[in-house]
Order: structure tokens, then C-alpha cells, then sequence
């Protein structure tokens, strides 16, 4: 029982076991690689798809960083190959209806197999082109930048508004160590601050099933703490650039993704720090903005979310153990991250909006729902907007 803790996370595509918390949990995900060097990886993992069609896309980054490879590998070994590239220019490629209409246009009817070559936003578009076609996807990730290589739901942008939609696992998860380390730093420090959002995610997951009787997992619990715990232990490393450090990072975003599709929902690796994060890129995505990386902003709102246990913990009914902020500012400061809502460019009137608003935008019990229950908001809006803008 809970025998996947054991396992490392090579060792846990296909894996089927009885929990502790008294259901069958499954990963349906036949490979994940993440290592070195790894384009006879890749192309072992295609080989069922020799004589099928094959589509693959990525943009004019990721293209260049590793698609060409793959592409060239594909083609030399007889593969045939429909390739596609996002032609972003210089703006940030939205994973909308619109970039969704693309792929479904782009891919011939009798394609077989989907590989997506990038990161958030493309195995993000991968996995809800996968579930609607039936077709399986392998994301080839470029950065260690988010935790949702290995999950089962997709947050699309639909008419301005940041929505999540059910998918399906990547039928393979590969990262080349070597290219993955070499993304740009705010990447990296993106799939950081992902990491630290965890911390507070597990707070308001405790929260919930303490006050709602909430179906909780310790299994779920225990494998993104030691993800957490291996990050933050190799912190200096990750800041180097060191394989190792890195190859860590990008296992313990996948780790944090499994965890997901365990549970059968984003409760063990998002919480209220997430709703801040989503709130702020829904009102730049509105005035058609430019944004902070998803996993930049989520750094920030771990910090404001513990602080918010910090403030008002004394009033929760219940024990829930949470990081002590400055511990996260710390960190966030360790790896060179921004730790304040206005060094991501919010403004105070949009910060103080979030923290009133924000617990609207999606059903999830977390201390902002409780501190909209019990009438605390404008308490926690006035000293917030003290300690981060005055």
C-alpha cells in the first residue's frame, strides 16, 4: 500500500496500487524520461508510431531550442511527419480558442500520435487537442517552468476568461536535462515558485477537509512534500544551473503533476495562491497585457497566502501547519524571484481587488473562502496593502 513512494519517478508510468486513503490510484502514463542526452530515448519512444502518422508542433522558441532536432531526428529515421510552428513574433503565445482552432487545422484527420516541443502553453494546447481527438500526445518539455506536465486538466483562455478543462495524461513525459537547464532563468525561477506554491496548497487542502470533511490523500500529500523538500534542498544548484539541481526542479514539477492525477484534481498542488495568480492574469489578459510568468506569480502569492495564515491563523477552528513567510520571501530571494505583488507589475487598487475578490473565481475551499466566511477581507486587504505598499 502506498507503494509508490518508494519508487522513483522512472519507475512509475503504469503503475496501478491500493492506497491508504482507500482508493486505487493509477498513472497512466506509459514513460517518463528525464535525463541527459535523450534523443534515442525519444526516438525508441516513438518507434510504435514508424508506419502512422505523426504531428508535431512547438513555436518559433522552442523550435529552434529543440524541435528542430526532434524534426530532423523524425525525418531521417522515416517517420512521417506533419510539422507546425507558432509563428508568436514577439508576444506570448495565449492558449486560446484561437491557437486551439489552429491545431485542429493543422493536423491531417489520420495523424496518430501528437508531440508537443515546449512547455506551459503548448503541452497545455497538446492535451486538450489529445482528449479531444482521442489521440495520444508526448509533450518534449524546455524548461522546468510548471507543474503541468504530468496533469490531467488544462487552463485555457475562452473569451478573455482563464477556464480549466478536463484532458488527459501525456501518453509520455521527456525532458532533456541538458536543454532544460539552459531556458531562461525567470523559467526556471517560474517552476520554483511553482514549487513553494505548494506549500500553502497543502495548507488549504488540510484546511478544507479539516472544516468540510474534503477527500484528502496523505500519499498525494507526502509525494509533493518530498518534491517541495528536494527543491528546496538543492536550492543553490538550481540558481547554478547544475544538472542535478535541475533535473530535480523539472522531477519534482512532474512529481507535483502526478499527484494530481492521483487524486483527480488539482487540490494537492494548487490552492489559494493559485486563485491570486489566475486573478492577476485574467485582468492583464483583459486589457490585453503582458504578464508574469504563471509560476512567478504563484511564487508571490505564496507569500501573501501565508501571510494570511499568518494574520488570521489564531482564528481558524482548526490546526493547520503552514509556512512561516518570511521563509518564502527568503527563498524567493535566495534564487534572485520577485517575492511582491507590485514587482510583477500589480498595482495596488488590482492587489487589494484580489485579495477581496478573488476567492469568486473558482469554488475551491481555501483560507480566502474562509476569510470571506468569517467576514475578515477588509481586515486583511487594510494590512496587506501596509506590508507590501507602503
Amino acid at each position: 500500500m502506498d507503494e509508490i513512494l518508494s519508487k522513483n519517478i522512472h519507475e512509475m508510468p503504469g503503475m496501478s496500487f491500493d492506497c491508504s486513503c482507500g482508493k486505487t490510484h493509477s498513472v497512466d502514463i506509459k514513460n517518463i524520461i528525464i535525463n541527459s542526452n535523450i534523443l534515442e530515448n525519444i526516438l525508441v519512444t516513438v518507434s510504435a508510431f514508424k508506419d502512422k502518422k505523426v504531428f508535431l508542433f512547438s513555436d518559433n522558441n522552442t523550435y529552434i531550442i529543440y524541435g528542430s532536432k526532434v524534426h530532423e531526428l523524425l525525418i531521417n529515421n522515416s517517420f512521417n511527419v506533419k510539422n507546425f510552428i507558432f509563428d508568436k513574433g514577439k508576444v506570448q503565445l495565449i492558449p486560446d480558442e484561437r491557437a486551439l482552432g489552429r491545431l485542429v487545422m493543422e493536423m491531417e484527420i489520420d495523424t496518430s500520435l501528437i508531440i508537443a516541443v515546449g512547455s506551459g502553453t503548448l503541452n497545455d494546447l497538446a492535451r486538450i487537442l489529445s482528449s479531444r481527438t482521442n489521440i495520444p500526445y508526448i509533450i518534449i518539455g524546455t524548461a522546468p517552468s510548471m507543474d503541468g506536465y504530468a496533469s490531467v486538466i488544462s487552463p485555457l483562455i475562452i473569451e478573455g476568461f482563464k477556464k480549466t478543462f478536463p484532458g488527459v495524461y501525456a501518453n509520455s513525459i521527456i525532458g532533456d536535462v541538458e536543454i532544460m537547464k539552459q531556458a531562461p532563468m525567470n523559467m526556471i525561477l517560474a517552476g520554483f515558485g511553482d514549487i513553494l506554491g505548494k506549500m500553502t496548497a497543502l495548507a488549504d487542502w488540510k484546511l478544507s477537509k479539516e472544516i468540510n470533511n474534503e477527500y484528502y490523500c496523505q500519499t498525494c500529500v507526502t509525494m509533493v512534500q518530498n518534491a517541495i523538500d528536494k527543491c528546496v534542498n538543492n536550492i543553490d544548484g538550481i540558481v547554478r544551473r547544475d544538472e542535478t539541481s535541475i533535473k530535480y526542479l523539472m522531477e519534482g514539477l512532474v512529481y507535483s503533476g502526478i499527484a494530481m492525477g492521483l487524486a483527480k484534481d488539482s487540490r494537492p498542488a494548487s490552492g489559494a495562491e493559485h486563485i491570486l495568480a489566475h486573478y492577476w492574469e485574467i485582468d492583464a489578459l483583459s486589457k490585453g497585457q503582458e504578464h508574469a510568468l504563471h509560476g512567478n506569480a504563484v511564487g508571490v502569492g505564496t507569500v501573501i497566502i501565508s501571510l494570511i495564515y499568518n494574520i488570521i491563523g489564531d482564528r481558524l477552528p482548526v490546526k493547520v501547519n503552514v509556512v512561516n513567510p518570511e521563509e518564502v520571501i527568503t527563498l524567493l530571494k535566495r534564487v534572485g524571484a520577485k517575492y511582491s505583488p507590485a514587482s510583477l507589475g500589480i498595482t495596488r487598487e488590482l492587489f487589494r481587488e484580489s485579495i477581496l475578490e478573488g476567492w469568486k473565481i473558482r469554488p475551491r475551499y481555501t483560507i480566502l473562502r474562509f476569510a470571506q466566511q468569517m467576514g475578515l477581507l477588509e481586515e486583511l486587504a487594510d494590512k496587506l496593502d501596509k506590508y507590501f505598499y507602503n
